[in-house]
């Protein structure tokens, strides 16, 4: 990148006696600069070498379907579901859009509310009152997400609802359902087949209305041979786009990104 006008002039430096190097761009001999975001609005900020998101035109892309985010957690799985209820759904950052999204669904169908927004079990911290067995934290006071998966595994469905819906924005939401051998509810991507096994979660888009969607998961309980189909894929294991996603979660990113600053030459590589 060359600086052309006075105005850009003073946000360059002469990084060779003949050629003039702007702010954004780093200078050969030095480390690659990486930069990671994950969130729905993710934006490079012209300064990195490498960008990390979640999406397949980054230059790397993550998932959160590793181990990353909850090494300390109880992953009893629940081999029996609960009868008080079909669907678990757990928020404690309540955004407007999506607390009136889960509100006008839940009210269709007999669910437990946890975390702070739209509580309806008597408090945030009533998990492990109602599953004791999902307590691990014998060393202080125990922390929401230590019994996050043994809590929602009491449940046939849990309720997944991305904070932004946007291709290939899957996030721990989604994961975390299918780990606990639950049937995920899902409201995001559109392109969410891209990253779970087939026929694993209900794909909130295809229905017409919540109505439909409601009738369609309550009869969906009451009928066990078409539930255990959503849990087929749990017989052949990590296989297909799932399997690709997982390779790609967080747990494999350091090896990931020192393959690519390897491939482009490490602090040889040119400027991009």
């Amino acid at each position: 990148m060359r600086c052309s006008s006075r105005a850009l002039r003073r946000h360059c430096r002469y990084c060779s006696p003949l050629r003039l190097c702007c702010d954004n761009e780093r200078m050969k001999g030095l480390p690659l600069r990486v930069y990671l975001d994950l969130e729905a609005s993710r934006k490079p900020t012209g300064f990195e070498d490498i960008f990390i998101g979640y999406h397949a035109n980054d230059d790397l892309q993550v998932t959160y379907a590793g181990k990353s985010f909850h090494t300390s957690r109880s992953y009893h799985v629940s081999t029996e579901k609960t009868t008080d209820a079909l669907i678990y759904w757990s928020s404690s950052r309540c955004l407007p859009h999506r607390d009136k999204l889960a509100e006008d669904f839940l009210s269709l169908v007999p669910h437990h509310s946890f975390g702070k927004c739209l509580n309806n079990v008597g408090g945030p911290d009533m998990a492990l009152s109602m599953y004791p067995i999902c307590s691990n934290n014998g060393n202080g006071s125990p922390h929401w997400w230590d019994h996050l998966h043994c809590a929602m595994s009491h449940y046939k469905f849990v309720l997944a609802i991305e904070n932004t819906k946007t291709e290939s924005y899957v996030t721990e939401k989604l994961f975390y359902a299918l780990e606990a051998g639950s049937v995920p509810i899902y409201f995001g991507a559109p392109n969410v087949w891209d990253f779970i096994p087939p026929d694993s979660a209900i794909d909130a888009s295809k229905f017409s209305s919540l109505k439909e969607l409601a009738s369609y998961v309550k009869a969906l309980a009451n009928d066990p041979v078409a539930y255990a189909e959503y849990h087929a894929w749990r017989r052949c294991g990590v296989l297909g786009n799932f399997g690709r996603t997982r390779e790609m979660s967080l747990d494999t990113l350091p090896c990931r990104l020192c393959e690519l600053v390897s491939k482009r030459g490490g602090r040889s590589a040119d400027s991009f």
